[in-house]
């Protein structure tokens, strides 16, 4: 199947898992993965009505959001949801409308200066490692309350949110725990800190069991693409 069959297939299983949580699916947003995804597909899923692209390097999402906004001949929205490096941040302040990823103070202080020469402020969202995983990036849940402070000294970032990635499973189901403890962080401190809105969780394997237990951003590559690049060497 093309893109516009995968997509139509994809927003109604986005529909019917909101239905059984008894939640609104438009206030789930679609966010279409582009690694390793060539201009030319992108420009396909946004005529397809895609409208957030989520790019996991710096300077492809540079590169790709101006190439495909030139094609398309306006604006689209494109999110940062890879690891984030200080030498990177100049390439995406300015193009990437939510930075799904900040875990580190030294980088948080590097988007707030740029951010502060710019004359912006920039909405992130913290990556949480629920699954305790060390090969992966992320701040640990005991230690957000207190990195959520830290953050409050940099007046050009807001922190609207969350997002993780559980460790990988063949069974959807065994994601569900993760998603429901990321949720429960975010309603834990929202007392204190009450711009926490956004849950970005659930991928093209589970998205249905994250809309469930609350997401607000799915991140769906593979299901609307196809395999990457990478994925079909292996094979």
């Amino acid at each position: 199947m093309g893109i516009a069959e995968n997509l139509k297939i994809i927003r109604e299983r986005i529909e019917k898992a909101a239905n059984r949580v008894r939640r609104n699916p438009e206030g789930i947003r679609l966010l279409a993965v582009t690694k390793e995804v060539d201009p030319e597909r992108i420009i396909e899923a946004a005529r397809c009505g895609v409208d957030i692209f989520g790019e996991n390097y710096a300077q492809e999402l540079r590169d790709k959001h101006d190439m495909v906004e030139k094609a398309l001949e306006k604006k689209i929205k494109w999110h940062f949801i890879g690891r984030l490096q200080k030498n990177k941040v100049k390439y995406i302040l300015g193009r990437a409308e939510l930075i799904h990823s900040l875990d580190s103070l030294s980088v948080a202080e590097e988007i707030n200066k740029r951010a502060g020469k710019l004359g912006i402020r920039v909405p992130v969202l913290l990556e949480i490692n629920i699954g305790g995983e060390e090969t992966k990036g992320g701040i640990r849940p005991e230690q957000v309350e207190g990195f959520l402070v830290e953050l409050g000294r940099f007046p050009h970032i807001d922190v609207e949110g969350f997002m993780t990635m559980p460790p990988l499973f063949d069974d959807p189901e065994m994601a569900r725990p993760y998603f429901m403890q990321l949720r429960g962080l975010r309603d834990k401190l929202s007392s204190r800190f009450p711009n926490l809105k956004e849950l970005s969780m659930g991928m093209s394997g589970d998205f249905e069991i994250a809309i469930e237990e609350g997401a607000t951003i799915v991140r769906i590559g593979t299901a609307i693409f196809g395999p990457r690049k990478e994925a079909l060497a292996a094979n």
